[in-house]
């Protein structure tokens, strides 16, 4: 049975789609794995990203980022926000949708563009001014009481930005493209990694006197080359132990310490401030271990399922 093939030169229509990531990535250089992980890596930081962002325009929209469509050839990744009120009757225009999901694909553009300019970290208060101004012209609320995203939000962003450009390696490229073809290229060339990016968005550091605290460990730091977890009260907190007479000793296994067990340490908190006077994070240095408490409960209860018969 014969099958007939017609050709013609109408491209195909577009997905139902809100923007795409586009990754033209050199054939036959580098892990072919890169190029999906970077892909990956965008997605978590546009979800990441749009929670945080309509909670600037309405507490009670929730959005969710759906996959639309996957073009080969290079990779381009179509993406569509899908929106819902936990209220529908607080807000009373029916165009809202459209209205947010516009801000919302705005805002990318912006934090690209700012991710992107080596005078970044003086320009986040500019920045939250403008996503905030973008928030108020959804009159989604009908009221002017909009606030501007959180320091601490943005610089998040641009982290989870940089991840996307460190998957990517030279003759690489990547876009952003919204539905209507506005597209913007985002320049591989300019990175900060996390610290230096923490470090360049602070204008004031200050430094409390160094205190008694009692630290839960969550992950310990085995190697000595990063941060351990901890838990202190109901909040988890990173800090790098400079004790280094003690860190010898535990990483010679001398001192023997578990999730569960805490430290009993003198603690040295840095407040980080940013050019809008904002509060941008605070930095634990544990600057001396005094001893290991050990988790005793948890032991007991161990050893108490132990006794018990099967």
């Amino acid at each position: 049975m014969a099958v007939e093939v017609e050709l013609t030169d109408v491209l195909p229509s577009e997905p139902d789609a809100d923007f795409a990531f586009y990754i033209d990535f050199k054939k036959g250089r580098g892990s072919p794995s890169r190029v999906f992980a970077a892909a990956q890596d965008f997605i978590h930081a546009c979800e990441r990203l749009d929670r945080d962002l309509v909670g600037v325009v309405d507490p009670g929209i929730e959005t969710v980022l759906v996959l639309e469509d996957i073009e080969a050839g290079s990779l381009k990744v179509w993406l569509r926000n899908v929106l819902a009120a936990t209220d529908d009757d607080a807000i009373k225009d029916l165009d809202w949708k459209k209205q947010v999901g516009s801000y919302l694909l705005k805002a990318k553009y912006i934090l690209l563009r700012w991710a992107d300019d080596p005078a970044a970290p003086q320009k986040l208060p500019e920045v939250r001014q403008e996503i905030r101004l973008l928030a108020a012209a959804t009159d989604v609320r009908h009221l002017p009481d909009y606030a501007a995203p959180s320091p601490e939000t943005l610089v998040r962003a641009m982290s989870d930005f940089q991840a996307v450009k460190e998957r990517l390696g030279p003759g690489d490229s990547a876009s952003l493209i919204s539905a209507d073809g506005t597209t913007y290229e985002i320049d591989l060339n300019i990175r900060w990694d996390a610290e230096t990016l923490e470090d360049l968005a602070v204008k004031h550091t200050l430094d409390s006197p160094p205190t008694a605290m009692i630290l839960a460990v969550k992950k310990p730091d085995y190697l000595g080359a990063s941060r351990w977890s901890f838990r202190h009260g109901k909040r988890t907190i990173e800090a790098k132990i400079e004790d280094e007479t003690w860190l010898r000793s535990f990483q010679g296994r001398e001192v023997d310490v578990r999730p569960g067990d805490a430290l009993e340490c003198t603690v040295r908190i840095e407040s980080l401030y940013g050019h809008d006077n904002e509060l941008l994070t605070e930095r634990y240095r544990v600057l001396e271990v005094r001893g290991v408490l050990t988790d005793r409960v948890s032991q007991a209860d161990m050893f108490d399922n132990d006794a018990q018969p099967d």
